[in-house]
């Protein structure tokens, strides 16, 4: 191709929700304003968000196709990869960038003379919970991959792109660091997102926003919110919003959780509520680099977070919540919950920090730099 020419680039995801499906839509929209050719393959029904991956989104897109791509393995992968084999011979992209790590077995399976980018938005073998062959499984492929079908590996995080490296083999000249950025935010007032939610006008709320799900800690937090409850009594509660098996995520039904716990459930737009809360907190047991940490600091929320990847660069060093230990016990995580309910004076000292660090952490940077991967690689083509 020319220099200077549009690229005919192909997305391709298994899952289209969350932070995973935010990144999406904000890689298609800046692609598209850059003057590229995009062609986006995604799941259908309920593993895509399609108030996220909305009209605005496919109208960037020269093409969107609905593909069948099942989370667990099994043998409904082999049509799965039959037909995104089919659909790259007929598009002939030069980029094909896959997302989530069943997407980017799919498409790394797939031969042709398109260079291959794979974002895994969190390693599964970052999981602490995989036993020792599940471990040596899974990250036996990516590293297969990674060494053989994969031309650049785009780490959200530091602590990603080093586990990429020294955990699985993947040479350093394969992998680039590109952190997640965001959107400005237009937020409710505080009044008015705590209305929208049916929340408690005055106490000092906990948000919680994500996946229902093993991964994002939702047992921890209801051991935190036990604790809490017998400290504070009702002056504290925890709102959840997301969607997901929560009885199973939570390790109880859901009559069950402590009553300090409010379940809200799905909300669109979510980050446009986040005013309505006082802390955010993220319990997760693993993360590649968490959208909602940048959706809590471009509202000015302060963050508790486990230590997962992206903790130390975004919140330990610029300074926008407390990072406790990624382990199971509640104290620490109650803890600085406890702290924060108590010390107005540091919350607003980190909100105010939030609002310096916003401005390195944009969607521009992130498709800028995501673009500069995709010409590089079809310039040392040529």
């Amino acid at each position: 191709m020319s220099p200077g020419s549009p690229l005919n680039v192909m997305i391709v995801a298994e899952a289209a929700a969350g932070g995973v499906a935010t990144h999406l839509a904000d890689l298609v929209r800046g692609l598209a304003a850059l003057g590229e050719h995009v062609h986006l393959a995604v799941p259908a029904g309920d593993r895509l968000d399609p108030a996220v991956i909305d009209a605005s989104v496919r109208h960037c897109c020269a093409s969107v196709t609905c593909l069948p791509m099942p989370r667990r393995i099994g043998w409904r992968d082999v049509p799965a990869w039959w037909n995104l084999s089919h659909l790259l011979a007929r598009v002939r992209p030069d980029i094909v960038h896959s997302h989530s790590s069943k997407a980017g077995v799919l498409a790394r399976a797939c031969r042709g003379p398109w260079r291959q980018v794979y974002t895994p938005h969190a390693l599964y073998t970052l999981n602490p919970s995989l036993s020792r062959l599940q471990r040596r499984v899974f990250g036996g492929v990516e590293a297969l991959l990674g060494r053989h079908r994969t031309d650049r590996l785009i780490a959200v995080s530091q602590t990603e792109a080093r586990h990429a490296q020294e955990s699985l083999g993947i040479p350093s000249s394969r992998i680039v660091t590109i952190p997640n950025g965001v959107q400005p935010v237009c937020l409710l007032g505080r009044d008015a997102a705590r209305a929208a939610l049916g929340l408690h006008p005055t106490r000092f709320m906990v948000g919680f926003v994500g996946r229902f799900a093993h991964q994002k800690g939702l047992d921890r937090l209801v051991r935190v919110a036990e604790l809490l409850q017998a400290d504070v009594g009702g002056a504290l509660e925890f709102a959840l919003i997301g969607t997901g098996d929560l009885q199973a995520a939570a390790g109880r039904p859901v009559e069950r959780l402590p009553a300090n716990v409010r379940v809200i459930g799905r909300v669109d737009h979510a980050r446009t509520y986040l005013s309505a809360f006082d802390v955010l907190l993220v319990p997760s047991r693993y993360e590649g680099f968490p959208y909602v940490y940048l959706e809590a600091m471009a509202a000015g929320l302060p963050i508790v977070t486990a230590r997962v990847a992206g903790a130390s660069e975004l919140v330990d060093a610029e300074q926008i919540g407390l990072v406790v230990v990624n382990q199971d016990d509640p104290q620490a995580m109650a803890g600085a919950v406890r702290t924060l309910y108590a010390n107005a004076a540091l919350r607003g000292r980190l909100a105010s920090r939030c609002a310096a660090a916003l401005g390195r952490y944009t969607a521009q940077a992130m498709v800028a730099r995501t673009a500069a991967v995709y010409r590089q690689l079809v310039e040392e083509r040529t």
